[in-house]
C-alpha cells in the first residue's frame, strides 16, 4: 500500500489483543477493603476489577462472585457498625483470585485463542500482561463485540446464507458474482462443519437489491438458503 508521494504505508494491525483489548481498565490494590471494591464494582458496573501492587504488577483479580461470596449472610446476627467495621478491614487480597490461579494472555494473543480460553476455562475475562504489569483486560463483552464486528453487524446491507461444495477455489466463484455486480462484502463467515456435503457461508453485501444476484449465483450452482436484511445499529 502506498501513501502521498509514493511512501510505503505499513499495516501494523496484526488481529492480536494490542488493537481490541481496554487499555487502563479499573484496578484496586490488594490491601484496599471489601467495602471499596464492592463499591467500585457496583458504580462502575463492571464485574471484573484487576488487582495490582504499588508498582503495578498483577497478583489477582475480584470478580462480583467473589464480592458475592464474601459478603456477610443475609442472616448475620451482627449490627450494622459491627458489619461495616468487618467489611472496612477486610482486605481484597483475602478474597480474590490470586495470580497464580488466573488465566492470563499477553497483548501479542490471538483474539480467537483467547476466546477460545474463555470458553474451555468458562471464565469471564483474562486479564493481559506485558511481563508481570497489567497491560489492559478482555472480556467476554470484548469477545462479543468482536464477534459483532466480525459479521459486520453494525453495517446495513444483506446477508445471504450460500451453500457451496467443499473444494479448493469454490468460493472465487462466489465472489466472482459479486464483482460482476460491482457489489462489496462486507464479511464472509464459514462454520467449520458440513451439512450434507456441502460448507456453508454466511456473507453480508452492502446492498439491499439483492434480487438479480441471487439469480446468479443459484445460476451459478451456489443455492441461496436464507436471505435477511440487517439495518444498521
Amino acid at each position: 500500500m502506498y501513501g502521498r508521494e509514493g511512501r510505503t504505508m505499513k499495516i501494523n494491525y496484526k488481529g492480536f489483543m494490542r488493537e481490541m483489548i481496554q487499555r487502563n481498565p479499573v484496578t484496586i490494590n490488594p490491601d484496599a477493603s471489601f467495602s471499596e471494591a464492592r463499591s467500585i464494582i457496583h458504580k462502575r458496573g463492571i464485574r471484573h476489577l484487576p488487582v495490582v501492587d504499588n508498582n503495578h504488577k498483577v497478583v489477582g483479580i475480584v470478580t462480583d462472585a467473589d464480592i458475592r461470596k464474601a459478603a456477610p449472610s443475609d442472616a448475620t446476627t451482627l449490627s450494622k457498625y459491627e458489619l461495616e467495621y468487618l467489611l472496612d478491614n477486610l482486605k481484597v487480597s483475602a478474597f480474590m483470585t490470586p495470580k497464580d490461579k488466573l488465566i492470563t494472555i499477553t497483548p501479542d494473543t490471538l483474539i480467537e485463542e483467547a476466546a477460545q480460553l474463555m470458553r474451555d476455562h468458562k471464565i469471564g475475562c483474562l486479564p493481559v500482561l506485558e511481563g508481570e504489569n497489567l497491560y489492559g483486560i478482555f472480556t467476554e463483552t470484548d469477545a462479543l463485540d468482536h464477534l459483532v464486528d466480525i459479521f459486520g453487524l453494525k453495517e446495513k446491507g444483506t446477508r445471504l446464507t450460500v451453500a457451496f461444495e467443499d473444494k479448493v477455489g469454490t468460493m472465487l466463484g462466489i465472489l466472482e458474482v459479486f464483482k460482476k455486480h460491482n457489489i462489496n462484502v462486507i464479511s464472509i463467515v464459514s462454520p467449520s462443519f458440513i451439512i450434507e456435503g456441502k460448507r456453508i457461508v454466511a456473507i453480508r453485501i452492502r446492498t439491499e437489491e439483492y434480487g438479480s444476484i441471487v439469480r446468479d449465483l443459484e445460476g451459478a450452482g451456489y443455492p441461496v438458503l436464507s436471505i435477511g436484511k440487517w439495518p444498521s445499529i
